[in-house]
């Protein structure tokens, strides 16, 4: 009865150390698939600062074109090649604009693209827990 009983203990604790053991690599795969979400979205939201100061000149330079275009105007007799330009520019700053209005969208959800890339590696991790569920030995 001793042995049994101390038998029994052992199992007990070897299968105690063997899913510590599993959930702690587990755990160690899910942190480094967060860190390298994280350094990625890091990463995207650098690329886009560039992007968002050549915006930001672009619409300088649209300002300094209808700057040129008003006085133009007045040296100018030919009122349908003025008109055309002013559309051109027109049509040229609401393409800037709306560019800048989808980077300040991107730029304002650090946190929400971070919870998103978190949820696919916890989405993963169970994904890969289930997988390891259905392993079972062959049938001798």
């Amino acid at each position: 009865m001793g042995k049994t009983l101390k038998d029994l203990v052992l199992a007990l604790l070897n299968a105690t150390l063997i899913l510590v053991a599993l959930c702690l690599f587990l755990g160690w795969q899910l942190t480094r698939t967060v860190d390298g979400l994280v350094d990625t979205a890091t990463d995207n939201l650098q690329v886009l600062t560039p992007l968002r100061d050549e915006i930001g000149q672009m619409t300088g330079e649209v300002q300094g074109l209808r700057a040129d275009l008003a006085s133009l105007r007045a040296g100018v007799d030919d009122p349908e090649l003025l008109n055309r330009l002013q559309s051109q520019i027109t049509a040229i700053d609401t393409r800037v604009q709306a560019m800048t209005t989808q980077l300040q969208g991107l730029a304002g959800k650090p946190q929400e693209m971070l919870n998103a890339a978190i949820e696919q590696a916890g989405a993963t991790a169970a994904q890969s827990v289930n997988q390891i569920r259905g392993c079972v030995p062959p049938a001798s």
